[in-house]
This record gives C-alpha cells, sequence and structure tokens, in this order.
C-alpha cells in the first residue's frame, strides 16, 4: 500500500506539473524553455496529464481505508481537464482557465486528503 500511495502521489505530481506547463507553450517556445509540453505538444501533455490523474486514482483505490477514499479527489481534476483534451498548441492559453481552476481546487482536495491521512495514521 505505501507503493500504491507513492506511486499515486509522484503521477499527481507530473500530472499537475504536466498540466501546468500546457498554458505556456508558444511563450516557452519563443523564450526557448523546455517543458513536458514544449517537447510534446499541448494536446498530448493534457492527454498524459488526464491519464496520470486516473491512474493516481485507480492506484488509491488499491490502499486500505479510510486512505483509498483519497480517489475520489482525482474526479475533479478530470473533469477540469476534459474540456481541453483537444487542445491545440495554436490555443494552448486557453488551458489558463482549467488551470486556474486547478488552482482553487488544490485547496480543497489537499485539505481533503490531509485529513484522510490524519486519519490513517491515527485509526489505520
Amino acid at each position: 500500500t505505501t507503493l500504491f500511495r507513492s506511486v499515486a502521489f509522484a503521477f499527481w505530481g507530473m500530472a499537475s506539473h504536466a498540466f501546468g506547463a500546457v498554458q505556456d507553450v508558444k511563450a516557452d517556445r519563443e523564450g526557448g524553455i523546455s517543458s513536458i509540453a514544449t517537447v510534446i505538444g499541448a494536446r498530448l501533455t493534457t492527454r498524459f496529464a488526464f491519464a496520470l490523474y486516473l491512474a493516481a486514482g485507480v492506484l488509491m483505490l488499491g490502499v486500505p481505508a479510510p486512505a483509498n477514499w483519497a480517489a475520489i479527489a482525482a474526479v475533479p481534476y478530470l473533469v477540469i481537464l476534459l474540456p481541453h483534451l483537444n487542445i491545440t498548441d495554436e490555443n494552448c492559453e486557453s488551458a489558463n482557465r482549467g488551470w486556474r481552476r486547478f488552482i482553487w481546487l488544490n485547496f480543497f482536495a489537499g485539505f481533503v486528503v490531509t485529513q484522510l491521512l490524519i486519519l490513517t495514521s491515527l485509526f489505520g
């Protein structure tokens, strides 16, 4: 279960960083900055982030309760990414709307996951 949590956490972080890079594809390329999004493009990066969030949620289903409840936290992130799955490098800036939602969601999801971790350490 520790492995599942660790891999899920790594996938979550990778997804977050990848999606954050999507909105800056054009600017980063113009500035000579490399990121996953500048290398593989906005669409593939967004789809990669979606797959990583999904995988993180599925992995969390494999840990004991109540920690496995954290799997539900992946759902809003998937919903935020859905409208951007067909984004292009040309309209990459439109991902900023999703990114702003993502930032607010992090406050709530972080609180919920932290509470679950505390419950797990106390009672799990």
